[in-house]
This record gives structure tokens, sequence and C-alpha cells, in this order.
């Protein structure tokens, strides 16, 4: 399966910094080149929300407890998909791209 160039963005907050601010207003983002498109997941620890986008546009949005088993259903059960890391969004992202080419 080609295509794929993984570019995880990482987070600009401290790791101990737990702020509501910072919480309310900074998802853990990732992004990733597939197929000549520019994929994102976006996942908010405050609200559980999981977007995946395709060049900015919405394609796919769940919310817990949807967000938790779709994460968890690549990562395992290291965090019960609440606290993905950057590796198990861009597991996610592949993962949901395929299903999204898949005749």
């Amino acid at each position: 399966m080609g295509g794929y160039i993984a570019a995880p963005l990482r987070h600009s907050r401290h790791p101990f910094d737990r702020s509501d601010d910072v919480l309310q207003n900074d998802p853990r983002r990732v992004t990733a080149h597939i197929d000549g498109a520019l994929i994102c997941a976006e996942y908010s620890e405050q609200t559980g929300q999981l977007c995946l986008r395709q060049n900015g546009t919405l394609l796919r949005e769940w919310f817990p407890p949807h967000s938790w088993m779709a994460i968890a259903s690549v990562a395992g059960a290291r965090h019960w998909g609440t606290r993905p890391t950057d590796d198990d969004l861009l597991a996610l992202l592949r993962n949901e791209m395929t299903l999204l080419r898949t005749p």
C-alpha cells in the first residue's frame, strides 16, 4: 500500500500544562499526505470529539463513546481511546482512508 507520507504535527503545549484553556482550544492533530491529498485527524481530550478531514473538508466525525472505540480499535487498550498518541491517530488515519477507498 503506497502513498503514505506521515508527518505528525507535534503539540506546542508543554506536556505538564493541563490548564482548561489549553485543553479546550488545542486538539491533538496529525496530518499525512495520502495519494496526493492532505488528510488530518484531530482529537479533543476535552470533548472526546474526533474529526477526520481531507484538504480541510470534514470526512468523518465521532463523539464519545464512538470516538474512543474508533481509536481503541487501531491503538489497542493502552489508553482506552481517551488519550491517543500521534501514532494512534496516524494509525486511525491510515485505517479510515483504506476503508474509504475500498470499493
